[in-house]
């Protein structure tokens, strides 16, 4: 009974694949995109895909994979698969394997008709998307669901709805110092929402508790100094250099942090020039985190060769100096670095 049975179940995917082929119907159903460069909402997605099918089918029948490792031949050989003794399967698929065209549609074909294939793919949107063959061919084929960056309102209005989901709630000074000292990391902005709330403990947070729970890490505060030196705001980001200073940061690590700044621009610039400008893609290959790239390209891509040579001629003439003694650099005398610091800014001009 079991054989004939499996006959059956044999018999019925191949007509349904071969009603696929004749009439040009690929399952979109079957196929999903999770896509853009919003990475939190793109990982709180997938997980509740894999949640809910957790509870409704079991772990036994769901399936991850790495898209940099796993090939589409591998796929298909999982696509092809019947459930295990449950009503549904899912491939779970980070990311999108190298191929060339077809062989995306060859696994939608071939796909059994109780399996489920989720892909995510963390990458750029609208204009400015580039994708793979294979990554435009599933995008064709695909049920796609894209997760955009949030604007500055529905970032606002995010952290509100955040927040009240903890039982809180916050002032308009605490959310846009949480949103100065943060960005735009969901990821980064949830963990400390749930800090703060706690230590609000039931009473409104103000702009006091976030100074009190967030800690600013020198890699992001530089994104901010990125995004005002990319954009060609010198002023501000001068106002900004001396209110990191007011609130604390040291002079050395805020050198430092504007060396670092200074080695991943000459990174950035040569991606640009190899011809690549996905914010997403430079920051994988670089070993970085995205948001910094993304803060940095707009300036980056206007910058030309002689430009970046003498940005790069004043800082190491500096830093020379500050490592041979000529300048001092001391906790106790930083007026010299500071004016370094300063003059290195002004060097964007």
């Amino acid at each position: 009974m079991t054989i004939i049975k499996k006959v059956i179940e044999v018999f019925f995917w191949c007509i349904c694949a071969v009603l696929r082929v004749r009439y040009n119907a690929s399952p979109v159903t079957q196929v999903h995109l999770l896509l853009g460069p919003n990475a939190y909402a793109l990982a709180q997605e997938r997980l509740r895909w894999t949640q809910m099918f957790r509870e409704k089918h079991g772990s036994e029948n769901l399936a991850v994979f790495d898209g940099n490792k796993v090939t589409f031949r591998e796929l298909r050989d999982e696509v092809t698969v019947a459930p295990f003794i449950a009503a549904k399967r899912l491939i779970v698929v980070e990311g999108v394997p190298k191929g060339k065209r077809g062989e995306v549609s060859s696994i939608v074909d071939e796909m059994h008709p109780d399996v489920a294939l989720l892909f995510t793919l963390e990458a750029e949107i609208g204009k400015n998307a580039k994708f793979t063959v294979a990554q435009k061919e599933l995008k064709e084929l695909a049920s796609c669901t894209e997760f955009p960056l949030l604007s500055s309102r529905q970032l606002r209005q995010w952290i509100e709805e955040f927040l009240a989901t903890l039982g809180g709630t916050a002032s308009p000074a605490a959310l846009q110092l949480l949103l100065d000292m943060i960005g735009e990391d969901q990821q980064l902005l949830a963990q400390e929402l749930r800090k703060i709330s706690l230590y609000a403990h039931g009473r409104r947070v103000e702009a006091e508790d976030v100074r009190t729970m967030v800690a600013c890490s020198a890699e992001r505060e530089v994104w901010k100094l990125m995004d005002y030196l990319g954009d060609g705001r010198i002023d501000e980001a001068l106002r900004y250099v001396h209110e990191l200073l007011d609130r604390g940061f040291s002079p050395q690590a805020l050198w430092n942090t504007f060396l670092w700044m200074l080695a991943l621009l000459v990174e950035v610039v040569a991606c640009v020039e190899d011809g690549e400008t996905n914010p997403w893609t430079i920051a994988r290959d670089l070993h970085v985190h995205g948001a910094g790239v993304r803060a940095i390209l707009p300036s980056a891509r206007k910058m030309d060769r002689t430009f970046l040579e003498r940005i790069l001629r004043n800082a190491l003439a500096a830093d020379r100096g500050l490592k041979t003694g000529m300048f001092k650099a001391t906790n106790e005398a930083p007026e010299e670095l500071l004016a370094l610091i300063d003059r290195s800014i002004l060097s964007f001009a």
